[in-house]
């Protein structure tokens, strides 16, 4: 019985290049919440940045933000559950970037902070989203997260090659109170040791008295795999990474077919007499 479908957005609902989740796979989340089963978006996007489509959907009481960074009630906007960097922690990060063929900026509660600065690079590999690092940019961006004190929420890094995205892997991935993944073969995402979608899962699954059997978790990527192995179900689209296909319960069509509308329609809705 799926009474909680948690899902990523990028790759999941929202097909690469598309400017909107199609409205077949609102329709059957729409429905899913007509039945009464929880939706809970669970995205490494900024809670400001979620689909306005998705998040003006009746019915969505909850929000996984920054790769469970933050939970976030979505009535009162009350943050429930937050794990961030420690500002001192987060501006030495940044520091380092600088040192490889890479990017960074910061994801903070009120918005992505950027250097004013942006190599040339970037808009050969991200040009469609150079206006999202043109967002609050600041001379030293990690000097201004340091005297600000603000914890971050996610340490974003634009890559420009597997062999740097490695490097940095390899030279970060020990740094203490952190940990590095991914949502594509062009980035990187720190965050906070205790900030990832299957905590995030779990602590909201808790406090709602949801048991993880009863949960459905749709993902693409790295990012997603702590979600996808928490829950009872695990559907990826076809598309997912060879991690993430690797553990799925369900391989559904990509998602440029609307695959987990699909299955949503097919096993979730149609059990319970529901056609979308």
């Amino acid at each position: 019985m799926v009474r909680m479908i948690a899902t990523d957005i990028d790759g999941t609902l929202l097909p690469s290049g598309n400017s909107r989740i199609p409205d077949r796979v609102l329709r059957a989340l729409a429905q899913a919440m007509k039945e009464g089963i929880d939706v809970v978006p669970a995205s490494g996007r900024m809670i400001q940045l979620i689909p306005e489509e998705l998040m003006q959907l009746p019915g969505i009481r909850y929000v996984i933000s920054c790769n469970g960074a933050a939970i976030t009630e979505m009535e009162s906007r009350e943050c429930l559950f937050e794990k961030r960097i420690p500002a001192v922690q987060a501006a030495e990060l940044l520091r380092m970037i600088c040192r490889y063929d890479a990017y960074g900026c910061v994801y903070l509660p009120d918005g992505a902070y950027n250097w004013s600065t942006l190599p040339s690079k970037l808009s050969f590999f991200y040009g469609n989203r150079i206006p999202f690092f043109s967002q609050n940019p600041q001379k030293d961006l990690a000097s201004y997260v340091e005297k600000r004190g603000t914890a971050v929420e996610k340490i974003f890094i634009a890559v420009f090659s597997q062999e740097e995205k490695d490097k940095i892997r390899r030279e970060l991935g020990n740094i203490p109170g952190i940990h590095i993944t991914s949502s594509s073969m062009w980035n990187l995402e720190i965050n906070h040791i205790e900030a990832d979608k299957g905590r995030a899962l779990s602590w909201l699954s808790q406090e709602l008295n949801i048991p993880a059997q009863d949960i459905l978790a749709m993902g693409d990527n790295e990012n997603d795999y702590t979600m996808l192995t928490f829950a009872g179900q695990a559907i990826v689209p076809a598309n997912g990474t060879e991690i993430t296909r690797h553990i799925a319960t369900h391989i559904v069509p990509e998602c440029e077919k609307c695959g987990t509308a699909v299955y949503l329609e097919e096993y979730v809705l149609e059990s319970l007499g529901k056609r979308v």
